[in-house]
């Protein structure tokens, strides 16, 4: 698995998943921006990113690994109502809370962005 630290140097433009992100049409000024608020965080596989129902604290792309996207039935069973890949997103900024269990499937490096800063709303606007 990629750890921080050997994400951390990478500028926007190399970016492994630059071209299929949120991200994909920005201009290097909104690079820029976004890359001032750019963070990475590991997830061991297994492990609940995001619980259904919490408050939505950020928003992110997978930048490696697969995460799935789940809901319990009322009668316990478990749906899995869809997988993501590199480049996908998870939430929406303009939610207040998410609508999935959302697991790492395998270990995953996210790309989070805390939900108001507006590089993210201009990248989520042009995605």
């Amino acid at each position: 698995m990629t750890r921080m630290s050997d994400l951390r140097p990478i500028d926007c433009t190399a970016c492994p998943i630059r071209h299929r992100a949120v991200c994909a049409r920005c201009d290097a000024a909104e690079l820029d921006q976004l890359a001032a608020i750019k963070t990475y965080r590991n997830f061991s596989a297994g492990a609940q990113i995001m619980q259904r129902g919490a408050p939505l604290e950020f928003v992110a792309s997978v930048v490696t690994g697969v995460v799935s996207l789940s809901k319990t039935l009322e009668d316990g069973r478990i749906q899995t109502v869809g997988l993501l890949l590199a480049s996908d997103f998870i939430g929406r900024p303009e939610r207040v809370a998410i609508d999935f269990d959302v697991t790492a499937t395998t270990d995953v490096v996210l790309h989070p962005a805390v939900i108001g800063h507006e590089p993210l709303q201009f990248a989520y606007n042009m995605h």
